[in-house]
This record gives C-alpha cells, structure tokens and sequence, in this order.
C-alpha cells in the first residue's frame, strides 16, 4: 500500500470529568491518588459520624501508600481493617501502623479475601470484634469485580478500582482468577453495583464510588448514570476499506493514550492486523482482484470465507 498519506482524526472534544459533579470541588489528596481523601472527607460526613467510622480496605498495600482509608485512619481515628495478600507489602503495613494495631484501631490481615468461610468480608469483621462497615475500598488490580460481586457485608460507601480504557458502553469482565491483571469496566461494574443495592454518586480515574440506595435517598444524594464515566484512556477502533485499522484515542498523535505506561506516544495505525502488502481496497469485480482477496482470507485463516464467496461467484451457489 505504500506510506500512509497524511490525514485528520481526533476525539470530539468533551470534559471528560464534567465541573457540574457534585464532589468535584472537594477532591484532594493526603494518601489517596486523584482526590479520593477529599471526597470521602465530604461524601462520610454527610451520611454518617465521621469521627466513629469503621473501614474496611482490599489491596491495603503498605497502608500508606496510595491508601483510600490512611486519611480517615489516622486524621478522623478510624477503625480499620487492612487486607494485604503480599507478604512484604503486609510486613510495610505493620510498621507503618504498630501504633495504631497496639491501640486496636487497626486490623491487618495477610490473607486473599474469599466468598465465604474463614477469609470471607463477615469474617474479617467478626474476627475483628467489629459488626459493620461504613466504608469499603477495593483495588487489587484486577479482581475487583469479583470481590465486589461476592460481598456478604453490606458498607454504606464502596470505593471500587475499574479500567478506564474501556468506553462507558463497553461491558468487559475480566477471568476469575488472580493470575490475570485486566480489570473490568466501568458499564459491567455499574451494572453489578445497582443489582446489589448501590449506586454512582462519583468517579476518578481508576476508581467508582458507590452508596447504597437507603442513604442515597435519605440524603437525595445525586446519581451519575453510567454514560457520564469518561476517562482520556477510552478509544476508539474504526477500519478503513482497505483493511487499515485506526486506534484513535487521546494520544499526543491523536492514537491511543495508556494511564499506566504514560509517555508512550503511539500513532493511530501503529498496530495492525493486516501486513501492509494485504491491505488493499478489493471491489472484487474481476478475477485478478478475487485472487488478492483470497490471499488475504488465506493469511486470516478464513477458510470457510474463500469457500461461500467463491461458490458465489462462480458456480452461483448461494451461501447460507
């Protein structure tokens, strides 16, 4: 095909975080990454006595760190409790927190949160002497929605992680199973939060925050419907007649825009399917260009294809 010539694509310009959400104004940060202290300062002591609040925090890391719970810990004597499964990050966590485990304002547990049994939510709480939880932070980097899904405890505010890059319309869950480090998006995690009782009052980056629906109506909080989740990681594939395919997103060179490998500037048609010899516009009206065609149907493996439109074409055998 040659050297692309030059040519215009972009992403219609929007605020992808919209000045009109109601906690916007009240993001910052202590410990938490895009303003998630801040906002649950706020959000907490509007539905509940923030100065007696019981937290519960999934991937606590080193409970410092990037913490969603560090703040209300150790600013509003919290009582938390931490679940950390790696065990060097674990190791962090308590001797960052050694004063506040000595006092029994902080749990910590080096284990994988499960369903049910001994390492259930319920479980950790009873373990803990506690009976409650006020507010949840889940992000371990992947099985979010599962945790989610599989709660036995019912917090009054939940922080949960979930993949910018996929477009608010798109509904993608990752495996059930630790070994993979996908994410889910936000539509699929929206969906899950409104069958269990919760709804969007907020977002940042990587994280949704939900309260339940009692509280949501006690205090005629707002809900974000689940279109309104725009993040400048979400993109776009479109393909051209010749087979050329466009990733177009937020990107320096208007092509995809990665928030964890920040600085890789990738143009719109860095990846492709097709090699550039196959990617060709066929109108397929003589013989010769039947013959490219099936080439590229070889080099897809699309075997069953070449069979229908060939039969088509020339023997008048209509595919099914």
């Amino acid at each position: 095909m040659g050297k692309l010539r030059k040519f215009t694509c972009s992403v219609n310009k929007k605020l992808y975080k919209s000045k009109s959400l109601k906690f916007t104004n009240y993001e910052k940060d202590i410990y938490s990454q895009y303003g998630q202290d801040g906002v649950l300062e706020k959000l907490l002591s509007l539905i509940t006595n923030i100065d007696r609040l019981i937290t519960f925090e999934v991937g606590g890391w080193d409970g410092v760190t990037l913490s969603n719970t560090c703040n209300l810990l150790r600013n509003f004597k919290s009582t938390s409790i931490f679940i950390e499964a790696n065990r060097d990050k674990y190791n962090c966590l308590l001797e960052n927190h050694k004063k506040e485990l000595n006092s029994g304002k902080v749990f910590a547990f080096n284990e994988f949160l499960t369903p049910k049994g001994y390492s259930s939510p319920s479980s950790f709480l009873k373990r803990s002497g506690l009976k409650h939880v006020d507010f949840m932070s889940i992000d371990v980097d992947g099985m979010d929605y599962y945790i989610f899904r599989d709660l036995d405890i019912s917090p009054k505010v939940v922080l949960i992680e979930f993949n910018p890059t996929f477009h608010p319309d798109v509904d993608f869950i990752q495996p059930e199973n630790y070994k993979y480090n996908w994410g889910s998006s936000s539509n699929a995690i929206i969906k899950l939060a409104k069958n269990k009782g919760y709804n969007l009052v907020h977002y940042f980056d990587t994280d949704l925050l939900f309260v339940r629906d009692d509280l949501i109506k006690k205090f005629n909080l707002h809900i974000i419907q689940d279109k309104e989740v725009f993040n400048k990681a979400q993109g776009y594939v479109g393909f051209g007649y010749d087979g050329t395919m466009f990733l177009i997103g937020n990107g320096k060179k208007n092509g995809p825009y990665c928030p964890w490998e920040d600085g890789v500037d990738l143009k719109s048609t860095k990846i492709q399917i097709l090699p550039s010899f196959l990617r060709f516009f066929v109108s397929k009206k003589n013989i010769l260009e039947y013959i490219k065609w099936t080439l590229r149907q070889i080099y897809l493996l699309n075997f069953r294809n070449i069979y229908l439109r060939l039969n088509e074409k020339f023997f008048k055998i209509k595919k099914k």
